[in-house]
């Protein structure tokens, strides 16, 4: 599309507290190998007032794959936020409060939302130029060209860099890191919901139920036993399934009758689930298993399973056999059919209040539009050994993995198993995990809190120099 107009809009605004920063809307246009417009990556840049060239940026985005980054915008990043009152207790949708943002994380770094192509308002301009975009490899060297010149056209080169990543955003964020070329300073990576294994090469040597038993432990004790101590039942609950319950899972019929029971009875207590439905499936179980039949008759959020809605139908979900994953229902999950909308509203308010759009666009937030055609099976690295290498490469990479306790979508003993199978250097590894779900910023204090944890390892880095 030759006659394509990029568009740019920036003001200066103040905070509450006075602190004057920019606020630029920009698209970066993506061209062919013989200078044809195929694409559009559209951001959101917060430029703290007067602007100081050595400050830390953020580059930040959502996942999906397909998704805008309005989730961290508006729960977060931005300037405001929302906030949901009574959380995760709410009605479908949830009521909100869009409201200045106390934690505006400017005072640490300057910060850079990012939509990748075809979502929001970055639209892929050539249908016959997807493939080239919609996967893994793709993607990362289009935001690796975003940021190369948003550093070099604001001339920050030597600024420290920042990836934060939520999901998808977390496997963009190492293939984006082994992307950029070795004269940005990156110096940290933040992955908030970790799904590495996502159409990884690796593989994790473990049964699934065995590493997924404490996020499942965390859901039972919420729903089912809220007088036992949190930290105690999932920390026993974990003993159990890398002890008994793996060792009874590797003997199969071997295992002594008496034993069997011993564990089944176990595991029965510590997953929530009917004890029959155990035994008849030898001792194992699967997500859907535990969605739909943890509280019968009602289905379980993937995304917040402290939340549920009656079940409809039998809860089947959608293969994605390209990614080893499965999506459910949307408009049946419960933390995406109270949640979601409410996104979508405060990004359209906060564009009737105070920004400008690009003029005869259509916003783009059909996630699932480039996530069924998503290809992850052509990356030829292993996303579950990227950070080693990227780690061995620059001595001063740090990460900080962020997860929610009850987030099934990507789990916080991921991290745990993760971490304790590969290589990474403990004092260069930071972890937290938030009493929330997979939007680990959702919910009375987490954004504050996670806030609090991004700000803290920024200025780690800056203690040590």
């Amino acid at each position: 599309m030759s006659n394509f107009t990029p568009f740019h809009w920036e003001k200066e605004k103040r905070t509450s507290a006075g602190e004057a920063y920019l606020t630029r809307l920009e698209d970066f246009v993506l061209a062919s190998d013989s200078g044809e417009t195929e694409a559009v990556m559209f951001s959101y840049s917060y430029i703290g007032l007067p602007e100081k060239k050595e400050k830390p940026v953020v580059f930040a985005y959502n996942g999906g794959p397909g998704s805008a980054s309005e989730w961290l915008h508006m729960g977060l990043l931005g300037p405001k936020i929302m906030e949901i009152p009574g959380y995760p207790k709410v009605d479908r949708p949830a009521k909100y409060v869009f409201t200045e943002n106390k934690n505006f994380l400017l005072d640490c770094c300057d910060l850079v939302l990012i939509d990748p192509v075809g979502t929001g308002y970055a639209p892929l301009l050539k249908e016959e130029a997807a493939g080239k975009y919609y996967e893994t490899q793709g993607d990362a060297v289009s935001f690796a060209k975003f940021i190369v010149n948003w550093l070099t056209e604001n001339e920050r080169m030597h600024a420290p860099v920042y990836l934060l990543g939520e999901s998808y955003g977390t496997i963009r964020n190492v293939v984006l890191a082994d992307e950029l070329p070795e004269d940005v300073n990156l110096r940290g990576i933040i992955s908030v919901g970790t799904s590495l294994n996502v159409g990884a090469k690796g593989t994790l040597l473990i049964e699934p139920n065995v590493r997924r038993l404490g996020v499942n432990a965390a859901v039972c004790r919420y729903h089912y036993h809220p007088e036992l101590d949190e930290t105690d039942f999932i920390r026993d609950a974990m003993e159990f399934a890398y002890g008994d319950y793996a060792h009874a899972l590797m003997m199969g019929n071997r295992l002594p009758e008496e034993k069997r029971e011993a564990v089944l009875d176990k595991l029965a207590y510590y997953s929530g689930l009917d004890k029959t439905l155990l035994d008849r499936q030898n001792l194992r179980f699967s997500e859907q298993d535990f969605m739909t039949k943890l509280c019968p008759g009602e289905f379980v959020s993937m995304y917040d399973a402290r939340m549920k809605l009656d079940l409809q139908g039998d809860g089947t979900m959608t293969s994605l056999e390209n990614a080893d994953i499965v999506e459910v229902d949307m408009d049946q999950e419960p933390f995406i059919s109270c949640i979601g909308s409410s996104i979508g509203d405060c990004i359209r308010a906060y564009y009737d209040a105070e920004l400008n759009r690009p003029e005869g666009r259509v916003y783009q937030d059909d996630t699932l539009a480039v996530a069924m055609n998503w290809d992850y099976r052509s990356y030829e690295k292993d996303t579950l050994q990227l950070p080693v290498d990227l780690m061995k490469e620059n001595e001063n990479l740090r990460f900080l993995f962020v997860n929610g306790r009850y987030d099934l979508s990507s789990t916080f003993d991921f991290v745990t198993y993760y971490l304790s199978q590969y290589d990474l250097p403990k004092d260069r590894i930071s972890c937290e995990v938030l009493e929330s779900g997979h939007a680990s910023y959702i919910g009375d204090g987490n954004a504050k809190a996670l806030s609090s944890a991004v700000r803290t390892f920024i200025e780690g880095d800056r203690d040590e120099l």
